[in-house]
């Protein structure tokens, strides 16, 4: 598992670097670099949710979904926010889930 998300990322390099040097659009190639790089971070940060397994496995569906995203706008130049933003929409809810679950904590004392 851990070879495939290696060999992942080095093809979205690759890929990134390809289409650089196609096209030598520097601003594409840094737009491809940074979502690469938050849907790397968000696969790190998303580690803490393995204490729910449903949610931990909608975040690395979603995770997949991103990166396909990132895919298709390096190879078709479509953006597709929606796919690079649901792995910080699983995120926000496994937050929401950890504030609701907190209830020895008084947000608002009576």
């Amino acid at each position: 598992m851990k070879a495939l998300i290696i060999i992942a990322i080095l093809v979205a390099m690759g890929l990134i670097y390809l289409r650089y040097k196609r096209e030598n659009d520097i601003k594409k190639m840094l737009f491809s670099s940074m979502i690469l790089i938050f849907i790397i971070g968000l696969a790190i940060l998303g580690n803490t949710m393995r204490i729910l397994i449903p949610l931990f496995l909608a975040h690395i569906i979603a995770l997949i979904l991103a990166y396909g995203g990132l895919v298709y706008y390096i190879v078709r130049d479509k953006k597709q926010w929606i796919l690079w933003l649901l792995p910080l929409l699983t995120l926000i809810v496994y937050v929401l889930l950890a504030w609701i679950g907190n209830e020895h904590i008084i947000w608002f004392p009576s």
